[in-house]
């Protein structure tokens, strides 16, 4: 009997575990959508895979199309998980985000994922998308050299900008980093607007003072890749959240116009060996969209100040034993990783006969690695006034972890203190002292002066008038030096070809050290840079060439009219076409040879400086 009435009751409870798990599977979906489903090659998008279910849920097996097929993917999958409860029933969602940028105009689609529950299998619809040429990186870089011609450099110099993760809590770091992809030759670069980051507090990680150029392929193309700007940002609200974009000028040296409109014969024959210029392209990079999450608004501890990240409490005070209206030193470091500019300091509970002062904050913030850190202080001056043994509670900095999705509380030791009573005249001197008072403890008892000193009768005379007017004069000549020298120097300035000259064997020597300094590392590319810098800087201040205008038919040219020596002429366009070389093709030069273009290098400039200064 009983084991029947067991079996029966078995028998009901599985089958409302099977209502329930079957009521349960229809509350779940997953879905895919994207900002716009027509977007332009060059414009990035973000695609997101979203499971939302009621009660709690733990998706696997996530399987995605293959979207490298018509996309590159530039960010993802970056998971985020959110839970709600709303008069006690239980959401949860969990979202996988991806940043794509179209391949090739047309018709694209991106395939069903699919995802397992429970163990059942979910799946999204696919997405019809259209890629169109508009607003796409040929338009926008078009641009018009020097002499009116049109240039388009199609898809071989554009600046991407990249995000770690579009889906954050608010508070949580996002690093964004700006990147130029270039099969051209840069000669400079300037940033000519900065992307506006409205609702975020930014900091700029550390960078090199030379960028740094790496090798990336993309659509089968070869870039030479440099990091231009990287930025940990910190949301301060919540919400859709823009980053607009940076824009920046490029320098790019080209050849004038030729009969073939093909964008190699424009850009990628040495300009060095034609007629060659250099023109100014813009460029600009993408926005960027980030969902930013709010914080729990359930179970907030007090001591929460807005800090998220991963944190340290350590709390530190200088003596335990002290005399009434003598001054203790609390101190308490905060150090982890996360926004630690703008963290705040903890709340301190004191009894009511200690007197406190504002705290003295400092900070240590590390921006080289990946993530923002480092440490902040705040130390605090506290006055106990009355004798006893005093309780001073713990102290508590609450930050929110956001790979836990959860506060936690960082708590300190309690401290007792004993206070005793301080002499009388200690105490009877300082028990009306107000706080700015306290400060002046420690300072030194100025005495009372028990001699005058020594006077001077009003007769006497301080200095002799002789050495009054010479000392009086020397102001006079001193400025009237000063000006004849000044006077010179903007006379010899006027003249820009002869200042350009003179100053052209100054620059090149410094280039020249520069360049020795990288002699012995593995910078091989700098090193070249340096060398080639030197010398075409040199040329360009010494036979008065604009920048612009630089290319080894025109220095050939103008050595001629200065008829220097044929062996002279030959060697520095030797020495230019070499170093040329050495830059653009440096491949895996040893020290030695090194050293033997840096030889060369300063042998020329030396032999046309004796030969150009006669």
């Amino acid at each position: 009997m009983n084991f029947v009435l067991r079996r029966t009751i078995t028998s009901l409870l599985f089958g409302v575990a099977v209502l329930f798990s079957n009521s349960f599977a229809q509350d779940i979906n997953f879905t895919a959508s994207v900002e716009d489903r027509t977007v332009s090659v060059d414009q990035q998008f973000r695609l997101e895979l979203v499971v939302t279910a009621s009660g709690n849920i733990n998706p696997k097996n996530l399987k995605v199309p293959d979207l490298n097929k018509n996309f590159l993917i530039l960010s993802g999958p970056n998971q985020s998980t959110s839970m709600q409860i709303i008069n006690g029933a239980m959401s949860s969602t969990v979202s996988y985000t991806y940043i794509l940028q179209a391949r090739n105009t047309g018709k694209a689609v991106i395939g069903s994922a699919s995802i397992e529950i429970s163990g059942k299998e979910f799946t999204t619809a696919p997405i019809e998308m259209t890629i169109s040429n508009a607003g796409g990186k040929a338009r926008q870089q078009q641009t018009t050299a020097s002499n009116g011609e049109k240039v388009n450099i199609g898809d071989n110099l554009f600046l991407r900008a990249t995000v770690d993760r579009a889906r954050v809590y608010q508070g949580e770091q996002i690093t964004i980093t700006y990147k130029i992809y270039t099969r051209l030759r840069i000669t400079n670069y300037s940033i000519n607007k900065l992307p506006t980051m409205t609702g975020f507090w930014g900091e700029d990680f550390s960078m090199p003072p030379q960028i740094s150029l790496s090798n990336e392929t993309i659509n089968g193309k070869q870039y030479q890749v440099g990091i231009l700007k990287k930025t940990a940002l910190f949301p301060t609200q919540n919400g859709k959240l823009e980053i607009n974009p940076m824009e920046i000028t490029c320098q790019v040296q080209v050849q004038r116009q030729r009969r073939s409109d093909d964008i190699f014969d424009q850009f990628f024959n040495d300009p060095f060996f034609g007629a060659a210029q250099t023109t100014n392209i813009d460029i600009k990079s993408s926005s960027i969209h980030i969902d930013v999450l709010p914080l729990p608004a359930h179970n907030i501890p007090p001591s929460f100040k807005g800090a998220v990240g991963k944190f340290a409490l350590t709390i530190d005070l200088n003596k335990r034993t002290v005399k009434t209206n003598e001054p203790l030193t609390l101190k308490a470091t905060i150090s982890g990783a996360g926004n630690v500019k703008v963290l705040e300091a903890p709340n301190l509970s004191l009894p009511q006969d200690f007197e406190k002062y504002e705290p003295k904050v400092s900070e240590n913030i590390d921006r080289s690695g990946e993530k923002i850190s480092g440490t902040k202080t705040f130390e605090w001056l506290i006055v106990p006034r009355y004798p006893g043994e005093k309780r001073i509670p713990p102290v508590e900095f609450t930050y929110f972890d956001a790979a836990q999705r959860r506060y936690i509380t960082l708590r300190s030791n309690e401290y007792n203190v004993m206070v005793e009573k301080g002499s009388a005249e200690a105490s009877s001197a300082v028990s009306g002292l107000t706080k700015e008072d306290v400060k002046l403890l420690n300072e030194d008892i100025r005495f009372i002066k028990t001699e005058p000193g020594k006077f001077l009768q009003r007769d006497e005379e301080i200095v002799s008038p002789v050495l009054f007017g010479i000392i009086s004069g020397i102001p006079l000549i001193a400025f009237l030096s000063l000006l004849f020298y000044k006077r010179k120097e903007v006379l010899d300035s006027a003249d820009v070809v002869k200042f350009r000259s003179r100053r052209a064997l100054k620059l090149a020597e410094k280039r020249l050290k520069d360049a020795r300094l990288l002699l012995s590392s593995q910078q091989g590319d700098a090193y070249y840079t340096e060398i080639s810098r030197a010398m075409w800087q040199y040329v360009s201040d010494k036979l008065a060439i604009d920048r612009a205008e630089l290319s080894i038919d025109n220095v050939t040219q103008k050595l001629q009219e200065k008829n220097i020596s044929p062996e002279l002429l030959l060697q520095i366009k030797e020495c230019l076409e070499l170093c040329e070389f050495a830059r653009f093709a440096p491949g895996s030069s040893s020290v030695e040879e090194k050293k033997k273009l840096y030889g060369i290098a300063s042998n020329t400039i030396i032999a046309a400086e004796k030969e150009l200064v006669k």
